[in-house]
Order: C-alpha cells, then sequence, then structure tokens
C-alpha cells in the first residue's frame, strides 16, 4: 500500500478547531537517524543521473520523457546532501550519463573507469506521473472545492564503489506526493497547488531528497503545540516562544506551575516539557509531563510522552551512527 505524503495543505487540526486561542502551534526542527547510514567522510561522492535505458524489448527511448525527472532528482540528492555535516564544505558533482548498459554491472563497468570519484550514487528510472482532482463539498449552505494534485511516482537509486566494484546500497521508492487546498471555486489558477508540469518538477526534485534521508541522519521539521491560557502572562509567554526565546517563555511557564487554578497549572507545566524539548532535555520534559498528571487530566499528554519516548530511543541510535560518520 502507497503511502500518501502531503506537502502542502490547510492547517486544520482538530484541537486548534476547538479552542483555537488555547493553543499555538510552533515548528520544531528534529535530527531522525536512518536505517543504515552511509559514511561519506573521506570519500569523493559523484551522482550519476541514467538518462536513457534500454528496456526489454530494445526501445532505447523508453524513458526518454523522464529524463528530464532523473535530473531533478539527482540535484534533490545533491542539495539534500550537502546540508549534511560530513558534506557541508563537498560540491557533489552531478553527471548526466546517456547510457544503454543492460544492468547494473555492466553499467558500473562503463562507469568506473572514467570517473576520478570512489564512491558513485545512480539514479535511474525515475518516473512522475502528475494528475489534478477537484472534490465538491459543503460547509453549511456554501458550496467549495477541494483541489489536490497528486504525483504518484517510481525511482531506483544505487550506490556503487569503485574501489571494490560492489553495489552497497539499493533502493526502489514509489509512493505519491499530494498537494492540497480548500478553494471556492474550480479555477485553478485560484487553487494555490501546483498545475501539473510543476508539479512534476517539484516531486522530482522531492524524490531526491527522500531517498537522500535514507543514506544519512537528516532533519525533519515536525509541529508542536502549546498552551496559551487567557491571561496576560501566558499570551506573554506565548510570545516569546513564537520567537524562539524560550528561556523568557519558561520563566513565566514556571511561575504558573504552581498557581491555584490546576487546569492552567498543568497547561503551564505540558508547556516546560516542551521548553525543555527545545533544549534536549527529554528525560527532563518527560517528568514535567508526569507532574501535568497528577495536576490535572490534560488528554494530550499521553501522545507527548509517546514522542518524547522516541526522541529518547532515536537519540541513543543517532549517538552511534553520528560517532560512525
Amino acid at each position: 500500500m502507497k503511502k500518501i505524503i502531503l506537502l502542502v495543505s490547510c492547517l486544520a487540526l482538530s484541537l486548534a478547531a476547538k479552542a483555537a486561542d488555547d493553543y499555538r502551534i510552533v515548528p520544531v526542527q528534529v535530527l531522525k537517524p536512518v536505517k543504515q547510514p552511509v559514511v561519506f567522510t573521506g570519500r569523493a561522492p559523484a551522482i550519476y543521473a541514467v538518462l536513457y535505458v534500454v528496456s526489454a524489448e530494445g526501445e532505447p527511448y523508453r524513458y526518454k520523457n523522464d529524463s528530464l525527472s532523473v535530473s531533478e532528482a539527482a540535484l534533490g540528492i545533491k542539495a539534500a546532501l550537502e546540508e549534511s555535516t560530513a558534506l557541508a564544505d563537498y560540491d557533489i558533482p552531478v553527471y548526466n550519463y546517456y547510457i544503454f548498459c543492460q544492468d547494473s554491472a555492466h553499467c558500473a563497468d562503463i562507469v568506473a573507469p572514467i570517473t576520478d570519484n570512489d564512491l558513485l550514487i545512480v539514479v535511474k528510472d525515475v518516473k512522475v506521473l502528475p494528475y489534478q482532482q477537484f472534490e465538491k463539498a459543503y460547509r453549511g449552505y456554501s458550496e467549495y472545492f477541494y483541489a489536490n494534485t497528486y504525483a504518484p511516482y517510481g525511482a531506483q537509486f544505487e550506490l556503487f564503489d569503485t574501489v571494490t566494484k560492489q553495489y552497497s546500497h539499493r533502493e526502489t521508492m514509489a509512493d505519491t506526493l499530494v498537494w492540497s487546498n480548500a478553494v471556492s471555486s474550480l479555477n485553478i489558477a485560484d487553487a494555490g497547488i501546483p498545475a501539473i508540469d510543476e508539479a512534476r518538477q517539484l516531486a522530482a526534485t522531492e524524490i531526491g531528497k527522500l531517498y537522500a534521508q535514507t543514506l544519512q541522519p537528516y532533519w525533519k521539521t515536525v509541529q508542536r503545540f502549546f498552551f496559551v491560557p487567557n491571561n496576560k502572562d501566558m499570551r506573554k509567554a506565548a510570545e516569546y516562544a513564537e520567537n524562539s526565546q524560550w528561556e523568557n517563555a519558561m520563566k513565566i511557564w514556571e511561575q504558573y506551575a504552581a498557581a491555584n487554578n490546576r487546569q492552567i497549572a498543568a497547561q503551564a507545566v505540558f508547556n516546560m516539557a516542551l521548553g525543555c524539548e527545545i533544549g534536549g532535555h527529554y528525560e527532563l520534559a518527560l517528568e514535567w509531563l508526569q507532574l501535568a498528571e497528577k495536576l490535572y487530566p490534560v488528554k494530550e499528554v499521553k501522545g507527548y510522552q509517546a514522542i518524547l519516548q522516541r526522541r529518547i530511543a532515536e537519540e541513543k541510535i543517532l549517538e552511534k551512527q553520528l560517532q560512525d560518520l
């Protein structure tokens, strides 16, 4: 079953819909581990975009229309990997390689003698088939539409070591990228979603970035929320938090952790847990959440505890991976 990744959407969180003034959403950068990280330190990687392949029927231009997608996926890999610490100062070369080899071993024999790079990331068979769809819906007596652009894709990636002449990593990826927006008419120009041609380009680049995330630990933007009870001090704390002045926000939250109103106290304590997570103190964040549970039945505590426990487990994996890299 294909997983659908939502890239652009109307932010419609049920908790925000119930009490929009009581919550604020903030983006948080999280470093995520990978299953089998590739060591790039001391290596000179290059990316090879295989533009044409030979089909089983001997039709050499079967994938010609997707050559641009292959090149864009290669550039997506380059952009993502150069954000990593190991390759921050290295300009990864990208080559558009016109090749009519029959299989991976044959490709390796052709490529290895003509490159000085000792690690080749091979991109091939990138196919993106975008389409648009509109769905009518009703809100009260008014009709509106969901405008969607879908981009199903498939791609193949290989990592070839020119020293050992072996493939150490192969990945076949297939998924669907989705852009969605609610609009008042069927006018595509007003939909706020990419047209089909643009979607193909965006999807191809995103495919490369997604593959790069299988090779190195990567930064991912996630969303967290915190409570904003309706009083002057807590609104000021929210302003601090939204401007990344977490120490100032936490000074206010810590004061309200002892408030007579147990609901406000629990919400302030919940917010303290978020401040601790931002600072990298995950165990301390869990302790604050335990206190929140004792003060008042804040239903969001359980979910946040699970998130923090997962972060603690991932940190242990990351520590080992970053040492090896």
